[in-house]
């Protein structure tokens, strides 16, 4: 979860620290932190 308490979604940036990590979005599928396009983004 963000530090805002709500779950992280695909498409949204993540944090450089998180990259490579995954969690899970609100619909419980599992998210990962990967370099899309020069920036770090949460993905399938």
């Amino acid at each position: 979860m963000a530090p805002s308490g709500n779950y992280y979604r695909a498409g949204e940036f993540c944090p450089n620290a998180d990259a490579g990590l995954s969690t899970l979005d609100a619909q419980h599928r599992t998210i990962t932190c990967k370099l899309i396009s020069g920036r770090e983004h949460w993905d399938y």
